[in-house]
């Protein structure tokens, strides 16, 4: 799930969007075609698009949706242009949306959605799609990060059950680092790709997070303990070599599916992680990260989301086809087809049906968001990707890293 990519510079979308284009307010003669533009998940999200665009179009004869399907890797510099050439799509699919809804080109939730529609959405999830108190994007697809362990190796170390305190989790480390076999006591990735999640994680576990009662606090004592945690994990040697220097799909991931790694953070619905850990019939357990300082036991959430263009004649038709996608049935389809988890109540009703998914459900009450609705947050993860692994460095400053972050974050809200 390509979400953990932060598309958007801060700075200079801004500037883009404040060069500005030409939007109505939905209210002169209706359009008969709109266009949906969507990231890429797997092999099977143009296939599953073009389904529901037929069926839907069946079902309002004289109605058509024009699809466009981009890979993550040219979606943020197809939506500049798009933006620059005053030829928004009318439907959009990404993992941010602040920067447009706070330049006024979106329209709010309530505008085109209806009230039954928009009640269907888990709350955590419908919250995390708010700017400014109110919600401009919709949840689309999730999923829930957690501490997977693997349980052959738990055995081997006489472990009987996964930490739930940081001091369990030490202790377990220092069974697993005294194992035959080098096993990993615990795979780390602070690097560029989901450092930025693993830490949030690990904070919010220790009672820190990115912001607090409206305030960004980032450079929180907690925080500064919980990244001194991290960096002594390292020098015990209870990580991998360089865990600042190592990301989640092409490091730690691997350890965890070729059975070395004891524990690791991972992530359900990417198939680069799940996949090769289920082919390698590894026996693992999932659960909330272990927690210090009496927090609550979180995981982590992380939402793409839709979002509907204001332009001028399109309010019905993107209604009504942002209404048909979320028909239970047809929304469950496309989940089924890319592997993720639902962000409405039916949908993850359904999903608690399926022994193979229940458990995961169970997770996403408990589920963190990054602050993904405040502008800044474009600019100020892609700092922390290129940037956080250094704290857990030999000579490493976790306060000096998080000062700076803090910084980026107080001079852009």
């Amino acid at each position: 799930m390509k979400i953990t990519r932060s598309m958007v510079a801060g700075a200079a979308v801004l500037a883009v969007l404040a060069a500005g284009c030409g939007t109505g307010g939905g209210d002169s003669a209706d359009q008969s075609t709109i266009k949906l533009v969507v990231a890429q998940y797997t092999e099977g999200t143009q296939p599953y698009w073009k389904k529901l665009i037929k069926s839907f179009e069946a079902d309002h004869p004289g109605k058509s949706v024009e699809l466009q399907v981009i890979d993550w890797s040219n979606l943020q510099s197809q939506i500049n242009t798009m933006v620059q050439t005053n030829r928004l799509p009318d439907i959009f699919n990404s993992n941010l949306f602040a920067d447009f809804a706070e330049s006024g080109l979106l329209y709010r939730a309530d505008e085109v959605m209806s009230e039954d529609k928009l009640g269907d959405f888990l709350p955590a999830f419908a919250r995390n799609a708010d700017f400014d108190g109110k919600q401009y994007a919709f949840p689309f697809v999730a999923t829930v990060n957690g501490l997977y362990y693997n349980k052959t190796i738990f055995k081997k170390a006489g472990i009987e059950q996964p930490p739930a305190t940081w001091d369990e989790f030490t202790a377990d480390a220092k069974k697993i680092a005294a194992l035959p076999g080098d096993y990993i006591p615990y795979a780390l990735a602070l690097g560029t790709e989901g450092g930025t999640y693993e830490f949030g994680t690990w904070a919010r576990s220790n009672g820190g997070d990115w912001r607090t009662g409206g305030k960004w606090t980032i450079n929180s004592d907690r925080n500064v303990e919980t990244l001194g945690f991290l960096k002594n994990l390292t020098a015990s040697g209870w990580t991998q070599p360089n865990p600042g220097q190592t990301n989640r799909a092409d490091g730690t991931w691997p350890l965890f599916a070729q059975g070395k790694a004891a524990m690791v953070y991972g992530s359900f619905g990417t198939r680069a992680f799940m996949d090769p850990v289920r082919k390698a019939d590894i026996d693992y357990g999932i659960g909330t990260h272990p927690t210090a300082h009496g927090a609550e036991p979180v995981t982590h959430g992380v939402q793409d989301y839709l979002m509907a263009f204001r332009k001028d004649g399109n309010r019905e038709l993107v209604q009504q086809f942002l209404e048909y996608f979320y028909q239970p049935a047809n929304y469950v389809e496309y989940l089924r087809v890319e592997g993720l988890l639902p962000t409405t109540q039916s949908g993850a009703d359904e999903f608690a049906k399926d022994p193979e998914t229940a458990e995961y459900v169970k997770l996403m009450p408990k589920a963190r968001f990054d602050p993904t609705a405040e502008p800044v947050w474009a600019e100020l993860s892609g700092t922390m990707g290129t940037e956080l692994g250094t704290a857990v460095a030999k000579n490493g400053d976790p306060r000096a890293v998080l000062d700076r972050f803090q910084d980026i974050a107080e001079a852009g809200r």
